[in-house]
């Protein structure tokens, strides 16, 4: 190799990315930098002297490619699929310009995006990961404690969570002149001390209705069962009419539900009170007594009925 060639070629290997200079006449490389004959998986000396569009995985693409060179002068990021010596094909950005250089010549750039595009699935694949470590240590630092294994498969909280975010949501409500409703539904027709029902059956009375509950209910509901059993469902952003309908729903979706007692089996049935907070209430203390009176109410007129305490 001549001191001008050895020159020349110390300066294209210095080119980021592939570059191979091809003869316009012949399509044939006469000269290529280091990383090019890498990619295309050949010595370089090999490389000197092959048709570069050989290299091409769809042949096809070479006459589209040099359609758009004819009429645009030079192509910018090309994406298309290249083929190694070997038979290994990769996902590569191609330019293409026409230079005059002593005679006419194609000067194609290609870099291989099959790395950057592995590299970049990997980074999500680490972003994914870390998003879901980071809501797992949320959850787990905010979750409340439910210490009833059947309210926990169905996502009933215990009450200290309830009344947590029913305080905050009481005050976000008197600050912004938002709507709030509650319910209070108790499930009707079964002993009075659970204690006289089967260990399957009482779980299966809890998971019920607090399944329905769950179902019923939006993202930013809350919903807890107290120590009477009866379950306290709080509906931000609710004003009466609409927490009439969830409570017509709910009474409607626990009516088709049955259960047996001794043998005997039994639909369920429900009585609901609502009350929603009063302008200038600061405090979930009046709403929670409303719902008591409410729900007494309901008690006197029969099963499957509601009461509003406004």
């Amino acid at each position: 190799m001549m001191a001008d060639e050895r020159a020349f070629q110390s300066l294209i290997d210095t080119v980021q990315g592939a570059l191979v200079l091809i003869t316009q006449a012949d399509g044939k490389i006469f000269a290529a930098n280091q990383l090019a004959a890498i990619l295309l998986g050949l010595p370089r000396s090999e490389l000197v002297g092959q048709a570069f569009f050989q290299h091409l995985a769809n042949p096809a693409d070479e006459a589209g490619l040099m359609a758009r060179l004819s009429s645009q002068g030079m192509l910018y990021n090309e994406e298309l699929m290249l083929s190694a010596s070997g038979g290994r094909q990769f996902s590569a950005h191609l330019s293409i310009r026409e230079v005059d250089f002593m005679r006419p010549i194609l000067v194609i750039s290609f870099v291989d995006r099959s790395e950057s595009q592995m590299m970049g699935r990997l980074l999500e694949s680490e972003r994914l990961v870390c998003d879901r470590v980071l809501k797992l240590a949320k959850e787990l630092k905010h979750e409340p404690r439910i210490t009833d294994a059947d309210d926990y498969l169905s996502g009933v909280l215990d009450m200290p969570a309830l009344l947590s975010g029913l305080s905050h949501e009481v005050g976000r409500a008197s600050r912004y002149g938002h709507p709030l409703s509650a319910l209070l539904i108790s499930i009707e027709g079964i002993p009075a001390r659970e204690q006289e029902l089967d260990a399957d059956t009482a779980g299966y009375i809890r998971r019920m209705t607090g399944s329905l509950c769950m179902q019923s209910a939006r993202d930013c509901d809350l919903i807890a069962r107290r120590t009477d059993g009866c379950l306290l469902l709080v509906l931000p952003h609710t004003q009466m009419q609409g927490a009439t309908r969830a409570a017509r729903r709910l009474i409607a979706g626990l009516s088709k539900q049955q259960f047996k007692i001794a043998g005997e089996d039994r639909p369920a049935a429900a009585c609901v009170g609502l009350t929603s907070l009063r302008k200038g209430e600061s405090s979930h203390k009046h709403l929670l007594a409303r719902l008591d009176l409410a729900l007494a109410r309901s008690r006197a007129q029969g099963i499957n009925t509601l009461a509003r305490q406004p």
